[in-house]
Parts: structure tokens; sequence; C-alpha cells
């Protein structure tokens, strides 16, 4: 039998997928493909660093350790680390080649951190004074609403006592609901272009 191949309508990008490559000048960011969001800055963690001076606002002294769950290639650890020069980071992610693109841009901003590979931070221990999150929503193909109580109870865990979290998901997951079922406190900051910012009190 022969089969007439004719050209594909939608080319792959002929991207470089083994090496890191610059996604961003202001700030300068490496991502590569294999990491969720990888040229881009993602809106919804955008988002969370425009909250974060509320956040920061409600504490005597600033938090002086840190943990970004799920951290992707970095961008809210780095972005953050401008509001909070003197804390120590904590930076996980199930994904090895989020890590080391993690990695790169903490090396880039002079940002001294520990990686850690690890699926919805087990294995590691706190205390952290704040947990910063923008957690995936999906498993595969489907909404999992398990993963979003999985990272909350990590966060609660990670925490030291009235320790505090900032959470942005999208705006119908039901997080500050689901949050009161391990956390003695939730509050919506804002809803914005799909999503929800959410400060978590344990």
């Amino acid at each position: 039998t022969i089969c007439k191949c004719s050209e594909p309508s939608v080319l792959l990008p002929d991207s470089d997928y083994t090496s890191l490559q610059q996604i961003a000048q202001a700030p300068l960011l490496y991502s590569k493909p294999g990491v969720f969001g990888w040229q881009k800055q993602d809106r919804g963690s955008a988002l969370l660093i425009e909250q974060l001076p509320q956040f920061l606002a409600a504490y005597n002294e600033r938090p002086t350790r840190v943990a970004d769950l799920g951290c992707g290639y970095g961008y809210i650890s780095i972005m953050a680390a401008q509001q909070l020069p003197d804390a120590s980071w904590l930076l996980t992610d199930n994904n090895a080649t989020a890590l080391l693109a993690a990695e790169k841009n903490c090396n880039v901003h002079g940002l001294a951190a520990e990686l850690q590979l690890a699926d919805c931070a087990e294995g590691l221990h706190g205390p952290v004074d704040v947990v910063l999150c923008n957690p995936p929503f999906h498993q595969g193909f489907a909404v999992a609403g398990s993963l979003t109580d999985r990272f909350l109870a990590a966060a609660h865990r990670l925490l030291r006592r009235q320790g505090r979290a900032l959470f942005v998901v999208n705006q119908f997951i039901p997080l500050e609901r689901k949050a009161l079922d391990v956390f003695s406190a939730s509050e919506v900051l804002i809803e914005h272009d799909g999503f929800k910012v959410v400060c978590l009190q344990k």
C-alpha cells in the first residue's frame, strides 16, 4: 500500500528542548520546554506578587523563612525576594526540569535558596513563616481537587504556628472554603482576570 503524505498544517516550534532559554528581560528569567508556562510570566503568579505588599503589611516583623510550593521556574520567589531581601528561601517542585530553571534564575538574581525535588513538599520540614503557592489544578487531563487539598495540607504542615500562606488559583476553585478544613481563617484579597488570591492563617 502506498500512502500519500502531506505537509503538516501546524509545524512544531523549532526550539532547543535540551537547554535553558531566556524568556524575559525584565526581570531576566530562564526556562525551558517541559516546565509549566515555560514561555511566559504566569498572570496568576503576577497577581499574587501584586498582593504581596498588602499581605506583608500584617507582619510586625518581616518574615525570615519563605517556602515557594510548586515553584516552577522560580518566578514567584524571584519577584517576592525583592520585597523580602533578608529572607531565606525554600523552593520545591516535583519537576526536575523546573528546579533546574529555578536554580538558574536564583543564581542570576543572587538569591540564596534551598531547592528540593518533592511532590507537594512531601518529606520536607519547616517551620517557615510564609508559604507562597500557585498550585496546579490539573492532574493529567482532569481537574484534580485532591491536588489542591494536598497543597493546602503541605502548606499547613510547613508553616510555623500563626504562620500565613498566600495562594493564587483559578476563580472557580473554592480554595477559601477548602482551606478552612485545615486553616483557622481564609480571606480572598482580590479576584481578577479569572484568578483569585487567597490569604490563609494557620
